[in-house]
C-alpha cells in the first residue's frame, strides 16, 4: 500500500472513530495534544512502527483515555495490533487476532 494511501487511511480511521470500542479523539483533539505536549505526533510514531513491524500497514486509532495509538497490519491473513504509548513512544504490546 502507498504510503500516502496508507497515511490517509490512517488519519480516516483515527477521525472517524473506527476504533472498535476505545475512545477515540478527533483531529483537534489529537492536535491539543501534541501542542500541549501530551503527546508525540502521530506521524513520528506512524513512520517507525511502520518500519519496524513486517506486514501490511492497514491503519491506526487514538485512545485519548489511555494516550495509546493502535497500529494494525495484516501478516499472513492474520490481524495484528501494536499497541504504542502515544506520551512516550514506546511499544507496549503487540498482539494478534485470528
Amino acid at each position: 500500500m502507498p504510503a500516502r494511501t496508507s497515511s490517509f487511511l490512517a488519519a480516516a480511521l483515527l477521525i472517524t472513530g473506527l476504533a472498535g470500542g476505545l475512545a477515540t479523539a478527533g483531529p483537534n483533539d489529537v492536535h491539543a495534544m501534541v501542542q500541549a505536549g501530551e503527546i508525540m505526533p502521530f506521524e513520528a510514531i506512524q513512520r517507525r512502527v511502520v518500519q519496524e513491524t513486517p506486514g501490511e500497514y492497514v491503519g491506526a486509532q487514538f485512545d485519548q483515555n489511555s494516550r495509546v495509538y493502535r497500529f494494525r497490519f495484516l501478516q499472513d491473513g492474520n490481524l495484528i495490533n501494536v499497541d504504542v504509548d502515544a506520551r512516550t513512544g514506546e511499544r507496549i504490546r503487540r498482539r494478534q487476532n485470528y
